[in-house]
Protein backbone atom coordinates (compact mmCIF):
# COMPACT_ATOMS: atom_id res chain seq x y z
CA UNK A 1 0.00 0.00 0.00
CA UNK A 2 1.54 3.35 -1.02
CA UNK A 3 2.38 5.77 1.80
CA UNK A 4 0.85 9.24 2.00
CA UNK A 5 3.40 12.00 1.89
CA UNK A 6 3.00 15.30 3.77
CA UNK A 7 2.34 16.93 0.39
CA UNK A 8 -0.46 14.44 -0.28
CA UNK A 9 -1.98 15.14 3.12
CA UNK A 10 -1.82 18.89 2.53
CA UNK A 11 -3.49 18.44 -0.86
CA UNK A 12 -6.28 16.37 0.74
CA UNK A 13 -6.89 18.98 3.46
CA UNK A 14 -6.91 21.90 1.05
CA UNK A 15 -9.35 20.18 -1.29
CA UNK A 16 -11.58 18.64 1.38
CA UNK A 17 -15.24 19.02 0.29
CA UNK A 18 -16.29 20.64 3.59
CA UNK A 19 -15.12 24.10 4.64
CA UNK A 20 -12.49 23.79 7.38
CA UNK A 21 -10.10 26.11 9.12
CA UNK A 22 -7.61 26.29 11.98
CA UNK A 23 -8.21 29.08 14.51
CA UNK A 24 -5.67 30.35 17.04
CA UNK A 25 -6.44 31.46 20.56
CA UNK A 26 -6.31 35.08 19.43
CA UNK A 27 -9.28 34.50 17.15
CA UNK A 28 -7.30 34.65 13.92
CA UNK A 29 -7.08 32.04 11.18
CA UNK A 30 -3.94 29.97 11.14
CA UNK A 31 -4.95 28.03 8.04
CA UNK A 32 -8.02 27.34 5.86
CA UNK A 33 -8.88 25.10 2.95
CA UNK A 34 -10.22 26.15 -0.45
CA UNK A 35 -13.86 25.48 0.43
CA UNK A 36 -13.58 27.75 3.48
CA UNK A 37 -12.16 30.52 1.26
CA UNK A 38 -15.12 30.06 -1.11
CA UNK A 39 -17.52 30.25 1.83
CA UNK A 40 -16.35 33.78 2.75
CA UNK A 41 -15.50 34.81 -0.84
CA UNK A 42 -11.86 35.62 -0.03
CA UNK A 43 -8.82 34.46 -2.04
CA UNK A 44 -7.27 31.47 -0.34
CA UNK A 45 -3.84 33.07 -0.12
CA UNK A 46 -5.36 35.95 1.88
CA UNK A 47 -7.07 33.83 4.53
CA UNK A 48 -4.25 33.24 7.05
CA UNK A 49 -4.04 35.88 9.72
CA UNK A 50 -7.53 37.25 9.17
CA UNK A 51 -9.88 37.66 12.14
CA UNK A 52 -12.65 35.10 12.43
CA UNK A 53 -15.05 37.85 13.49
CA UNK A 54 -14.41 39.69 10.21
CA UNK A 55 -14.69 36.64 7.95
CA UNK A 56 -17.27 34.40 9.63
CA UNK A 57 -19.08 36.89 11.85
CA UNK A 58 -19.06 37.92 15.54
CA UNK A 59 -21.36 35.06 16.56
CA UNK A 60 -19.00 32.41 15.17
CA UNK A 61 -16.03 34.13 16.81
CA UNK A 62 -17.80 34.28 20.19
CA UNK A 63 -18.74 30.59 20.00
CA UNK A 64 -15.16 29.57 19.15
CA UNK A 65 -13.84 31.53 22.12
CA UNK A 66 -16.38 29.70 24.32
CA UNK A 67 -15.20 26.41 22.84
CA UNK A 68 -11.60 27.20 23.82
CA UNK A 69 -12.73 27.68 27.43
CA UNK A 70 -14.75 24.46 27.38
CA UNK A 71 -11.87 22.37 25.99
CA UNK A 72 -9.49 23.92 28.53
CA UNK A 73 -11.88 22.84 31.30
CA UNK A 74 -12.03 19.32 29.90
CA UNK A 75 -15.68 19.70 28.88
CA UNK A 76 -17.12 18.27 25.64
CA UNK A 77 -18.26 20.59 22.88
CA UNK A 78 -21.27 19.48 20.88
CA UNK A 79 -21.79 20.14 17.19
CA UNK A 80 -24.08 23.11 16.69
CA UNK A 81 -25.85 25.07 13.98
CA UNK A 82 -25.06 28.63 12.95
CA UNK A 83 -26.22 31.11 10.32
CA UNK A 84 -23.69 32.72 7.96
CA UNK A 85 -24.52 34.80 4.92
CA UNK A 86 -28.07 33.51 4.75
CA UNK A 87 -27.08 29.84 4.92
CA UNK A 88 -27.28 27.34 7.78
CA UNK A 89 -24.15 25.39 8.72
CA UNK A 90 -23.48 22.51 11.11
CA UNK A 91 -20.26 23.36 12.92
CA UNK A 92 -17.95 20.76 14.45
CA UNK A 93 -14.79 21.71 16.37
CA UNK A 94 -11.85 19.75 17.70
CA UNK A 95 -8.97 21.02 19.86
CA UNK A 96 -5.37 20.98 18.69
CA UNK A 97 -3.18 20.31 21.70
CA UNK A 98 0.60 20.72 21.78
CA UNK A 99 2.77 17.76 22.59
CA UNK A 100 4.47 19.81 25.29
CA UNK A 101 3.33 22.35 27.83
CA UNK A 102 0.01 22.43 29.65
CA UNK A 103 -1.66 19.19 28.50
CA UNK A 104 -5.27 20.37 28.79
CA UNK A 105 -4.81 23.73 27.08
CA UNK A 106 -5.74 23.82 23.39
CA UNK A 107 -3.38 25.88 21.24
CA UNK A 108 -5.81 26.00 18.32
CA UNK A 109 -9.21 24.75 17.19
CA UNK A 110 -10.02 22.95 13.99
CA UNK A 111 -13.50 23.98 12.83
CA UNK A 112 -15.48 22.34 10.01
CA UNK A 113 -18.61 23.88 8.45
CA UNK A 114 -21.14 21.63 6.66
CA UNK A 115 -23.85 23.46 4.69
CA UNK A 116 -27.21 22.01 5.79
CA UNK A 117 -29.44 24.77 4.41
CA UNK A 118 -31.27 22.50 1.98
CA UNK A 119 -31.81 19.89 4.70
CA UNK A 120 -33.20 22.52 7.10
CA UNK A 121 -35.49 23.86 4.38
CA UNK A 122 -36.79 20.36 3.74
CA UNK A 123 -37.27 19.79 7.48
CA UNK A 124 -39.20 23.05 7.75
CA UNK A 125 -41.42 22.06 4.82
CA UNK A 126 -42.02 18.64 6.33
CA UNK A 127 -42.84 20.19 9.70
CA UNK A 128 -45.29 22.58 8.04
CA UNK A 129 -46.83 19.72 6.04
CA UNK A 130 -47.18 17.62 9.20
CA UNK A 131 -48.77 20.56 11.02
CA UNK A 132 -51.22 21.11 8.18
CA UNK A 133 -52.00 17.40 8.04
CA UNK A 134 -52.57 17.36 11.79
CA UNK A 135 -55.00 20.29 11.44
CA UNK A 136 -56.82 18.53 8.62
CA UNK A 137 -57.10 15.32 10.66
CA UNK A 138 -58.35 17.29 13.65
CA UNK A 139 -61.00 18.96 11.49
CA UNK A 140 -62.00 15.59 10.06
CA UNK A 141 -62.34 14.13 13.56
CA UNK A 142 -64.35 17.17 14.62
CA UNK A 143 -66.57 16.88 11.55
CA UNK A 144 -67.08 13.18 12.16
CA UNK A 145 -68.18 13.82 15.76
CA UNK A 146 -70.24 16.99 15.19
CA UNK A 147 -73.88 17.25 14.23
CA UNK A 148 -74.00 19.46 11.13
CA UNK A 149 -77.34 21.06 11.96
CA UNK A 150 -76.85 22.02 15.62
CA UNK A 151 -73.07 22.07 16.06
CA UNK A 152 -73.39 19.74 19.05
CA UNK A 153 -71.76 16.34 19.36
CA UNK A 154 -73.55 13.74 17.26
CA UNK A 155 -74.88 10.29 18.14
CA UNK A 156 -71.59 8.64 17.16
CA UNK A 157 -69.59 10.87 19.53
CA UNK A 158 -72.13 10.25 22.29
CA UNK A 159 -71.71 6.47 21.95
CA UNK A 160 -67.95 6.92 22.32
CA UNK A 161 -67.99 9.36 25.24
CA UNK A 162 -70.71 7.80 27.40
CA UNK A 163 -68.78 4.52 27.99
CA UNK A 164 -65.72 6.57 28.98
CA UNK A 165 -67.75 8.48 31.56
CA UNK A 166 -69.24 5.25 32.86
CA UNK A 167 -65.75 3.80 33.26
CA UNK A 168 -64.55 6.95 35.02
CA UNK A 169 -67.55 6.96 37.35
CA UNK A 170 -66.86 3.33 38.23
CA UNK A 171 -63.15 4.03 38.76
CA UNK A 172 -63.64 7.17 40.89
CA UNK A 173 -66.80 6.03 42.70
CA UNK A 174 -68.73 9.13 41.63
CA UNK A 175 -72.37 9.46 40.52
CA UNK A 176 -73.40 9.79 36.90
CA UNK A 177 -76.56 11.31 35.42
CA UNK A 178 -78.06 11.32 31.94
CA UNK A 179 -80.73 13.73 30.68
CA UNK A 180 -82.87 13.13 27.61
CA UNK A 181 -84.40 16.33 26.21
CA UNK A 182 -87.22 16.50 23.66
CA UNK A 183 -88.67 19.64 22.07
CA UNK A 184 -92.42 19.61 22.76
CA UNK A 185 -94.83 19.35 19.81
CA UNK A 186 -91.98 19.74 17.34
CA UNK A 187 -93.84 18.05 14.49
CA UNK A 188 -96.63 20.58 14.94
CA UNK A 189 -94.01 23.35 14.80
CA UNK A 190 -92.67 22.03 11.48
CA UNK A 191 -96.18 21.68 10.11
CA UNK A 192 -97.00 25.31 10.90
CA UNK A 193 -93.70 27.13 10.33
CA UNK A 194 -91.88 24.84 7.90
CA UNK A 195 -88.84 22.57 8.14
CA UNK A 196 -86.32 25.35 7.59
CA UNK A 197 -87.71 27.25 10.55
CA UNK A 198 -87.65 23.99 12.49
CA UNK A 199 -83.97 23.54 11.70
CA UNK A 200 -83.26 27.06 12.96
CA UNK A 201 -85.15 26.32 16.15
CA UNK A 202 -83.14 23.15 16.80
CA UNK A 203 -79.92 25.14 16.40
CA UNK A 204 -81.15 27.80 18.82
CA UNK A 205 -82.25 25.17 21.36
CA UNK A 206 -78.90 23.40 21.07
CA UNK A 207 -76.98 26.60 21.80
CA UNK A 208 -79.24 27.43 24.73
CA UNK A 209 -78.72 24.01 26.30
CA UNK A 210 -74.95 24.19 25.80
CA UNK A 211 -74.90 27.54 27.62
CA UNK A 212 -76.84 25.98 30.50
CA UNK A 213 -73.99 23.52 31.14
CA UNK A 214 -71.57 25.26 33.47
CA UNK A 215 -68.91 22.56 33.88
CA UNK A 216 -66.33 21.58 31.22
CA UNK A 217 -66.97 17.88 31.94
CA UNK A 218 -70.69 18.14 31.05
CA UNK A 219 -71.74 17.80 27.43
CA UNK A 220 -74.89 17.60 25.34
CA UNK A 221 -75.31 15.71 22.07
CA UNK A 222 -78.01 15.40 19.45
CA UNK A 223 -79.59 11.98 19.85
CA UNK A 224 -81.77 12.17 16.77
CA UNK A 225 -84.54 14.35 15.37
CA UNK A 226 -85.60 16.80 18.07
CA UNK A 227 -84.12 14.68 20.89
CA UNK A 228 -80.92 15.49 22.75
CA UNK A 229 -78.92 13.74 25.47
CA UNK A 230 -76.84 15.44 28.14
CA UNK A 231 -74.17 13.56 30.10
CA UNK A 232 -73.45 14.91 33.58
CA UNK A 233 -70.43 13.26 35.27
CA UNK A 234 -70.13 13.40 39.06
CA UNK A 235 -73.73 14.60 39.25
CA UNK A 236 -76.44 13.16 41.50
CA UNK A 237 -80.24 13.34 41.09
CA UNK A 238 -80.87 16.73 42.72
CA UNK A 239 -78.03 18.38 40.80
CA UNK A 240 -79.28 16.77 37.59
CA UNK A 241 -82.74 18.27 38.12
CA UNK A 242 -81.10 21.67 38.69
CA UNK A 243 -79.30 21.36 35.35
CA UNK A 244 -82.53 20.25 33.65
CA UNK A 245 -84.34 23.30 35.02
CA UNK A 246 -81.54 25.58 33.79
CA UNK A 247 -81.89 24.05 30.34
CA UNK A 248 -85.64 24.60 30.30
CA UNK A 249 -85.21 28.17 31.48
CA UNK A 250 -82.62 28.82 28.76
CA UNK A 251 -85.01 27.44 26.12
CA UNK A 252 -87.92 29.43 27.53
CA UNK A 253 -85.78 32.59 27.44
CA UNK A 254 -85.55 32.22 23.66
CA UNK A 255 -89.23 33.24 23.56
CA UNK A 256 -89.88 31.31 20.35
CA UNK A 257 -93.53 31.42 19.33
CA UNK A 258 -95.25 28.05 18.90
CA UNK A 259 -98.89 28.62 18.08
CA UNK A 260 -99.58 24.89 17.78
CA UNK A 261 -98.44 24.20 21.35
CA UNK A 262 -100.74 24.56 24.39
CA UNK A 263 -98.06 26.76 25.92
CA UNK A 264 -98.07 29.14 22.94
CA UNK A 265 -94.27 29.10 22.97
CA UNK A 266 -91.50 26.61 22.42
CA UNK A 267 -90.83 24.33 25.40
CA UNK A 268 -88.95 21.10 26.07
CA UNK A 269 -89.59 18.11 28.27
CA UNK A 270 -86.75 16.36 30.03
CA UNK A 271 -86.33 12.87 31.42
CA UNK A 272 -83.31 11.77 33.39
CA UNK A 273 -81.62 8.86 35.05
CA UNK A 274 -78.92 8.78 37.72
CA UNK A 275 -76.67 6.28 39.43
CA UNK A 276 -74.94 7.08 42.69
CA UNK A 277 -72.17 4.68 41.68
CA UNK A 278 -71.44 2.05 39.04
CA UNK A 279 -71.50 -1.52 40.38
CA UNK A 280 -68.49 -3.64 39.52
CA UNK A 281 -70.73 -6.52 38.48
CA UNK A 282 -72.40 -4.55 35.66
CA UNK A 283 -70.74 -4.18 32.28
CA UNK A 284 -70.35 -0.79 30.66
CA UNK A 285 -72.89 -1.78 28.00
CA UNK A 286 -75.42 -2.75 30.69
CA UNK A 287 -74.97 0.54 32.53
CA UNK A 288 -75.27 2.50 29.27
CA UNK A 289 -78.50 0.69 28.37
CA UNK A 290 -79.93 1.18 31.86
CA UNK A 291 -79.25 4.93 31.91
CA UNK A 292 -80.57 5.59 28.41
CA UNK A 293 -83.68 3.42 28.82
CA UNK A 294 -84.58 4.87 32.22
CA UNK A 295 -84.03 8.42 30.93
CA UNK A 296 -86.25 7.60 27.93
CA UNK A 297 -89.02 6.25 30.18
CA UNK A 298 -88.70 9.30 32.42
CA UNK A 299 -88.99 11.52 29.34
CA UNK A 300 -92.14 9.68 28.28
CA UNK A 301 -93.57 10.28 31.75
CA UNK A 302 -92.69 13.97 31.50
CA UNK A 303 -94.38 14.16 28.10
CA UNK A 304 -97.64 12.92 29.61
CA UNK A 305 -97.74 16.15 31.60
CA UNK A 306 -98.28 18.02 28.34
CA UNK A 307 -95.22 20.27 28.07
CA UNK A 308 -92.26 21.52 30.06
CA UNK A 309 -92.12 18.57 32.44
CA UNK A 310 -89.07 17.09 34.19
CA UNK A 311 -88.90 13.52 35.46
CA UNK A 312 -85.83 11.80 36.82
CA UNK A 313 -85.23 8.21 37.87
CA UNK A 314 -82.75 8.39 40.73
CA UNK A 315 -81.90 4.67 40.84
CA UNK A 316 -83.00 1.50 39.02
CA UNK A 317 -86.49 0.60 40.29
CA UNK A 318 -86.97 3.89 42.15
CA UNK A 319 -89.85 6.24 41.49
CA UNK A 320 -89.21 9.39 39.48
CA UNK A 321 -88.64 12.86 40.91
CA UNK A 322 -90.40 15.56 38.91
CA UNK A 323 -90.46 19.31 38.41
CA UNK A 324 -91.96 21.67 35.86
CA UNK A 325 -91.75 25.27 34.74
Amino acid sequence: MPSITPEDLLHICLNFPIAACLVGRDGRLLAANYRCAELVDVPHENMAGRRVADLLGPAVHAKIMQDFCAFDAGEPVRDHETLMRGRTYLVAVQPIRPSRGIPRRASALCAAFADITDQKTLEARLELANHQLSNVNAKLRETASTDALTGLLNRHALEELLPREIARSRREGTPLSVLMIDVDYFKRYNDRYGHLAGDEVLGAVARAMARALHRPSDFVARFGGEEFVAILPATGPSEAITVAMRMQQAISALEIEHANSPAGRLTASIGGASRSSIPVGLSTAEVRTDLIERADRALYAAKTQGFGGINLSAQPGAGPQSAAI
